[in-house]
């Protein structure tokens, strides 16, 4: 069954059913889908940032790889949401990359600076965290997607990183997100269908069901207590 054409889609529910479909629709509408080093016309290149869910992650590469479709997953470094370095989370990383998938990072620059640092100071703690996961994957990672991205970043070219924000992927293209779940009351495409598209997608805000955000929340905070109650068990506390 053919999906309808992406400027017609009024709204989305925020469940992978949902977002299978969304995919299939930028297929049909003679999209390609590629990574930060090349972006031409026709051409997407989709991101993710991986604030909360690295097990939804997964599960929309899959997906992904299942319709062809490539894409490049951010993960942070610095969050207690997470621990990339858990066991669980380096298989995700290494399935997401295995199944074709870019890893890259999501940097958190409100970790380290209150405002812009010198520029070999920022290029030193990306080149830093990139290496880790670059150990975790046994690759090169070279594109950067800033979390909570600050007015400094934007439309900025570095040296020693793709900056996902840096004009050829931002300014000068179409730039969609799914943030705060916006897609369930407006168009995706609200101005109608782009020549070249970034499109950034948030996995913990998607799931097997559409759910609120306020009960996202409130599950990942259920989340965090029983891991940190699971720890606290094996050491007999």
């Amino acid at each position: 069954m053919s999906m309808p054409d992406v400027c017609t889609l009024d709204r989305l529910t925020y469940d992978l059913e949902a977002y299978e479909r969304l995919l299939q629709s930028l297929l049909d509408d003679g999209f390609t889908f590629t990574d930060f080093s090349t972006l031409e016309a026709d051409e997407i290149v989709l991101r993710h940032d991986v604030d909360l869910s690295p097990t939804t992650a997964l599960e929309m590469a899959r997906i992904e790889a299942s319709l062809g479709v490539e894409s490049t997953y951010c993960f942070l470094l610095t969050t207690p949401i997470y621990n990339l370095l858990e066991v669980e989370h380096v298989q995700a990383l290494q399935e997401i990359e295995a199944l074709g998938h870019d890893v890259a990072l999501h940097f958190n620059t409100h970790h380290y600076w209150d405002g812009p640092p010198e520029v070999d100071e920022l290029t030193t703690k990306v080149r830093a965290e990139c290496d880790v996961i670059g150990q975790l994957t046994d690759s090169t990672v070279d594109t950067v997607s800033f979390h909570r991205p600050p007015e400094w970043v934007l439309d900025v070219d570095f040296d020693g990183f793709e900056n996902t924000y840096q004009p050829q992927y931002f300014s000068e293209i179409g730039y969609l997100s799914d943030s705060n779940q916006k897609w369930q009351t407006e168009p995706p495409f609200p101005n109608g269908r782009p020549d070249r598209l970034q499109l950034l997608v948030h996995p913990g805000l998607w799931g097997p069901t559409e759910r609120e955000l306020d009960d996202i929340i409130t599950e990942l905070a259920t989340d965090c207590y029983e891991h940190v109650d699971r720890y606290l068990e094996a050491l007999g506390v």
